[in-house]
């Protein structure tokens, strides 16, 4: 078996046949396909069972609901693959996606194969999003020259992709790193097992194909902004800080701007939405946690005007008034737009 592909599977009943044929009806054919079904309340539990029955490929796993990493540690758990894939279930892959991948893993004997993103909206793309780096072979060396100062973020706030998914990765060396991340992380959760596994890998290859699509839903989107988030992101710093990290040269520097990006696109996100209400607790959250003295230090150098504005009054502790020159960004744009 040469790929495992892992869905953890989450009241996605209007998506999941999709995805999943998307799966089924790849041009490569030596594969498992996991389904996780991580307590879905939907029909997506029936829907895993009536594939199993029809493909012998298929394996699924019903389970009490536990998030994202729990689901995924119990799909490693039982796979077989040399390689794993992980796909989301709202998500689709190109039909070549695991031929080109194992195309590109005969050629260079690579750990890591990472895939650029398409994301598409009702049927059209609306963004492209890569690794900002060159495609080609990197090697143990060249990981760390220019993979490892964009790990988290560097001065012009890039960095390579967080998402686990849309990623074929040797199985054994993300078995380690996915069972290792907290089931209590649940905002972060890819980034933290990606960059454990960047950090061990002694080569990948970055691929500029458009092979993972992933869905813009409009039914994603909270109706309520939760200020937690702020918090739920220094989980991901302190899951992030078991890591051996002496390898990364500027290290705290990135931790820094990556805190400092975080909080900021929260706050943008909940000016975006004019959530009004939530600025006191933005406010507090980030004060009283890890995030005020990151943000203090967090440097960045060519970033837009916007980001730089906010950064400022960020560092300055005035976000509120972060928070109402973001909104006017939003109503700015979209007067914009109208003209």
């Amino acid at each position: 078996m040469f790929f495992s592909v892992i869905v953890p599977v989450y009241k996605v009943e209007k998506y999941l046949s999709a995805s999943i044929e998307s799966v089924l009806n790849q041009t490569f054919s030596d594969f498992e396909l996991i389904l996780v079904d991580d307590g879905s309340c939907d029909s997506c539990p029936q829907i895993c069972d009536n594939y199993k029955e029809k493909d012998s490929r298929i394996k699924v796993i019903h389970k009490k609901n536990g998030g994202l990493a729990s689901a995924r540690r119990a799909g490693i758990k039982v796979a077989s693959g040399e390689y794993v894939f992980n796909l989301d279930s709202d998500d689709l892959i190109e039909k070549d996606t695991l031929e080109c991948a194992y195309n590109i893993i005969k050629e260079t004997n690579c750990e890591i194969v990472s895939f650029s993103y398409r994301w598409v909206k009702n049927g059209h793309t609306v963004n492209i999003t890569t690794d900002g780096l060159d495609e080609g072979f990197y090697t143990e060396k060249e990981i760390e020259t220019y993979i490892y100062p964009r790990l988290l973020m560097d001065k012009n706030m890039n960095h390579i992709s967080y998402y686990l998914s849309g990623k074929a990765v040797k199985r054994e060396l993300l078995t380690p790193n996915q069972l290792n991340v907290s089931e209590k992380i649940s905002l972060g959760e890819d980034l933290c097992c990606v960059f454990s596994c960047y950090l061990n890998a002694k080569s990948v290859y970055i691929s500029k194909k458009e092979a993972y699509l992933y869905t813009v839903r409009e039914d994603s989107l909270s109706k309520e902004f939760n200020t937690k988030q702020i918090l739920l992101v220094q989980d991901v710093i302190n899951e992030i800080l078991k890591n051996d990290t002496q390898k990364i040269n500027d290290f705290n520097k990135q931790l820094c701007r990556y805190s400092c990006f975080m909080c900021f696109t929260i706050l943008a996100s909940a000016a975006e939405g004019s959530y009004f209400k939530s600025i006191k607790s933005i406010k507090e959250n980030i004060i009283n946690s890890i995030h005020g003295e990151k943000i203090a230090c967090a440097e960045f150098e060519d970033i837009s005007v916007k980001s730089r504005i906010s950064v400022f009054l960020m560092k300055k502790k005035c976000y509120k008034t972060a928070f109402y020159f973001l909104n006017l960004c939003k109503c700015i744009k979209k007067l914009v737009k109208k003209g």
